[in-house]
């Protein structure tokens, strides 16, 4: 099994953060490769469809803690399975900004573990890099 775990510190609060980010639905928001999704009747899967065609199901696992969740991927275009992913943000100790925290374990799919670990972190890294252009960082 692999693993990616990238985070970014944000000179603004976590509450700030989280009202951009926060909650199932929200990825179009913030993340420049998702351009539509969609939920589900019961709120618990939620469709991706990605820029250029595509599109990954996935599904909340938990919520309930403050600022964070985790998901799993049930279908998706990537080279990837088994995949389960979490967003945190949490306040940094001194009290200025936050820091955002996205990580996911999986199994490489049709490409070796290496491939697909880039393959994860250029998702995750553009989507963070976007949340401060979006905030004005």
């Amino acid at each position: 099994m692999s693993k990616v775990t990238l985070s970014t510190e944000l000179p603004t609060s976590a509450e700030s953060v989280w009202r951009l980010i926060g909650g199932f639905n929200p990825l179009p928001d913030w993340h420049p490769a998702i351009a539509k999704s969609e939920l589900s009747d019961d709120g618990r899967e939620r469709t991706l469809h990605v820029l250029g065609g595509g599109s990954i199901v996935e599904r909340i696992e938990t919520t309930g803690e403050e600022h964070r969740y985790s998901y799993s991927v049930l279908e998706s275009p990537l080279a990837i399975r088994d995949y389960q992913g979490t967003i945190a943000v949490r306040p940094n100790a001194d009290g200025k900004g936050c820091t955002v925290e996205w990580s996911g374990d999986f199994q490489a799919g049709e490409v070796s573990d290496n491939e697909a670990v880039k393959i994860i972190q250029g998702i995750c890294q553009v989507g963070l890099d976007n949340m401060g252009r979006l905030l004005g960082l």
